[in-house]
C-alpha cells in the first residue's frame, strides 16, 4: 500500500485567522494536487480550517484546539487569536481521534521569565488518530513543540516518547510535526534514536523549512514512519504564500522492499 504522507505549519497569522483570505482555498489545492493521503498541520486557527474544510469535500479533519472551541478559547480576543490546532488531515475515516496537552509550563522561574519576554508559553497540544489501513492499525500523531525553553522540549519529548511507545503495542506509528528542533540538537537526536529502537525511523529531510529570518539551518519540521515502511520519495514542498515554512512529504510504501 503506498501512502502520501506530508506536514505543514500554517502559521497562525492575521491573514489566516480571518478565513478570508484564500489561503484556505491555496492550502486546499495544494493537499489535493500532491495527492496526499494523510497530512498533519499545525497552527491552523477556527476559521481558516473551517474554510479549508469546504474545499476539501473527499478528506477528513481532526482535531481539537489548544484552548478549545467554547467560550474561553473562541471569545476572549487574546486566546481567540492565538487558539490553533494540530489537526490531522485524511482520506481515511478515523476509528478514534483525540486531542491532548503536553507538558508545556517551566519549572524554572528563569525560563518562565525568558519565555514570557520571547512569547514562547503557550499550552501545547497533539492530536492522534486510529486508522485502519489493510486491517492494521496505525496511529497517526501530530504536535507542535515549543520554540525556545530546552527543558520544556525535553520534557515534551519524554512525554511523547512513553505515549508512542504505548502505541506501538497496539499498531504502528506515523508521527509529524513541527518539533522546533533539528537533528544536531542533543535532546532531538536522543529521540530520534529512542524511536529507532522501538520501530520507528524519521524521513531523511534536512533541508531547511523554516523562514530565513530564523537561525535554523536544517530542518525543524520532521515525518516519522515504522521502520518497515519504505521510503519511495521524500523532500520539501515551496507553499511560501500559504506559510513560512515549507511542506515536508515523504511518498512511502508499507510494505518493505526486500
Amino acid at each position: 500500500m503506498k501512502l502520501k504522507i506530508g506536514t505543514i505549519n500554517c502559521q497562525n497569522n492575521e491573514e489566516n485567522r480571518s478565513g478570508k483570505s484564500n489561503n484556505s482555498y491555496f492550502l486546499a489545492e495544494h493537499i489535493i494536487n500532491n495527492n496526499y493521503d494523510i497530512v498533519g498541520t499545525q497552527e491552523l486557527t477556527i476559521r481558516f480550517s473551517k474554510r479549508l474544510s469546504s474545499f476539501l469535500s473527499q478528506y477528513n479533519i481532526y482535531g481539537s484546539y489548544q484552548y478549545g472551541k467554547g467560550l474561553f478559547g473562541t471569545k476572549f480576543p487574546i486566546i481567540k487569536s492565538f487558539n490553533q490546532a494540530n489537526q490531522i488531515i485524511t482520506r481515511y475515516n478515523s476509528l478514534s481521534s483525540k486531542t491532548k496537552s503536553l507538558p508545556w509550563f517551566p519549572r524554572i522561574f528563569n525560563d518562565l521569565r525568558a519565555g514570557l519576554k520571547k512569547k514562547s508559553i503557550t499550552r501545547r497540544i497533539y492530536t492522534v488518530v486510529k486508522l485502519s489501513i489493510e486491517d492494521e492499525y496505525i496511529y497517526v500523531i501530530n504536535t507542535h513543540l515549543d520554540y525556545y525553553i530546552t527543558e520544556v522540549q525535553q520534557r515534551q519529548l519524554d512525554f511523547l516518547y512513553k505515549k508512542i511507545y504505548n502505541y506501538t503495542l497496539k499498531g504502528k506509528v506515523i508521527l509529524m510535526g513541527d518539533f522546533n528542533l533539528t537533528i544536531d540538537d542533543d535532546i532531538f537526536s536522543d529521540f530520534i534514536n529512542k524511536l529507532n529502537k522501538i520501530g520507528i525511523k524519521r524521513v531523511p529531510v534536512n533541508d531547511k523549512t523554516n523562514a530565513l529570518k530564523y537561525r535554523q539551518k536544517s530542518a525543524i519540521d520532521h515525518i516519522f514512519i515504522p521502520n518497515d515502511f519504505s521510503i519511495i520519495e521524500c523532500g520539501i514542498t515551496d507553499i511560501d504564500y500559504i506559510t513560512d515554512h515549507k511542506a515536508v512529504f515523504a511518498f512511502v510504501d508499507t510494505k518493505e522492499n526486500i
